[in-house]
């Protein structure tokens, strides 16, 4: 585990402190979809109250706003359930440069408003630092950034991880130590440059990749299978092959694409949808007019079973384009497998860690990971530049 200055250690009588937070959460209409990182800050925030802090001044940021005041991405919502789980009182309804939670509480308005943040500019950071005695970073999921927020503000005060990415940590580093022999890893979603180096980090340690989603597409694409109007990613064909072959002549590992598909000729909604066996697949235009929508019910048993025998288990990706309903039977078979299995499991992305909630099943995982890129950096190998400030 990594050797971090931590919160527990810290003076914090009588002390402004600058918190950094994940509260980059799906809002509709001023509305917050999943508050699940919101929630997961509460456990600092009243740590930090009861060792008798001064302030706490939270920072953090939501979207893409690409260093411009957009008001879309005002922090208002995220400011309102603030003040309702922490029983404040408060309510805004439109974008300000700073929210009053409480007396000792506030929250200023997103990072990303000012370039500065994402160029980590040493100036922006250190007037984030003004007035402020020490640094808490409680944000898992901004942590593969090297952002004026995670590390320049660093330079300027003493610096500890908050509780939340001490648990992160904690959990994701039980799969470094998991048993090859009965270790699983599913991946699904898109963006498969990210998934990849997941697979080359733990070839030696997992048995087992379940492969779903677009990056089942790359895969069975590079495979030489023929897949209509999907959504594939052709820069990484090389490297899906290349990887695909060093699992297959590793002894005891096994990598499986699906064995039969959901398709649609729509993504928005089941227009002529149908299950087909893969090898169809190998004749060119077969599917010309129809995109791949999930995995079919042979892949969903197939998977089940491997996650059934699993002792240990990590899944980040959705099978398919689970937010239509018609098209979520496959990633319903996953969370069902992976939540009724007695494996120590982690459960990591936005879309994923949203179905399981969604789904009521959160609670049935051994630990929902806050991060999204941050987790699978760090499942990869990767070091972190906002956790490698800390140590």
């Amino acid at each position: 585990m990594i050797n971090m200055q931590i919160i527990q250690n810290a003076d914090l009588k009588n002390k402004n402190v600058l918190l950094r937070l994940e509260l980059n959460v799906p809002i509709e209409d001023g509305k917050i979809l999943n508050d699940k990182r919101v929630r997961e800050a509460l456990p600092t925030i009243k740590f930090l109250i009861e060792n008798g802090v001064a302030k706490i001044t939270i920072i953090a940021h939501l979207g893409k706003p690409e260093g411009k005041v957009d008001k879309k991405y005002s922090l208002w919502p995220v400011a309102n359930r603030l003040s309702e789980l922490l029983s404040s009182g408060k309510n805004y309804i439109s974008s300000a440069d700073e929210y009053p939670i409480s007396d000792k509480i506030l929250l200023l308005e997103n990072l990303r408003f000012n370039p500065g943040e994402e160029e980590n500019d040493s100036v922006f950071a250190k007037n984030l630092t003004k007035n402020q005695d020490i640094f808490i970073n409680d944000a898992f999921g901004t942590c593969h950034r090297a952002h004026a927020s995670t590390v320049g503000v660093t330079k300027f005060l003493p610096s500890y991880a908050g509780l939340l990415i001490q648990k992160e940590v904690e959990n994701l580093t039980k799969l470094e130590t998991a048993k090859e022999k009965s270790f699983t890893v599913i991946l699904g979603g898109a963006k498969i440059a990210d998934k990849l180096p997941i697979i080359k980090n733990l070839t030696s340690r997992a048995q087992n990749f379940l492969i779903g989603g677009a990056i089942a597409s790359t895969f069975l694409v590079a495979r030489r299978h023929y897949l209509g109007k999907s959504l594939i990613e052709n820069d990484d064909f090389r490297e899906a092959n290349i990887i695909w072959q060093q699992i297959m002549d590793e002894p005891d590992r096994n990598i499986y694409l699906p064995v039969d598909l959901v398709i649609s000729r729509s993504l928005e909604k089941a227009v002529d949808q149908k299950e087909i066996d893969v090898s169809v697949l190998l004749k060119p235009d077969a599917i010309e007019e129809y995109m791949v929508v999930d995995i079919g019910s042979k892949t969903r048993e197939k998977y089940a079973k491997v996650i059934e025998q699993s002792k240990t288990i990590f899944w980040n990706g959705n099978m398919g384009v689970s937010e239509v309903e018609e098209f979520s039977k496959g990633t319903e078979a996953i969370a069902d497998a992976v939540a009724s299995s007695p494996a120590f499991s982690v459960v990591g992305g936005g879309d994923t860690v949203g179905f399981l909630e969604n789904a009521g099943l959160i609670d049935k995982v051994s630990f929902a990971s806050t991060g999204g890129g941050a987790t699978l950096e760090f499942i990869s190998g990767q070091e972190l530049p906002g956790l490698k400030v800390l140590e």
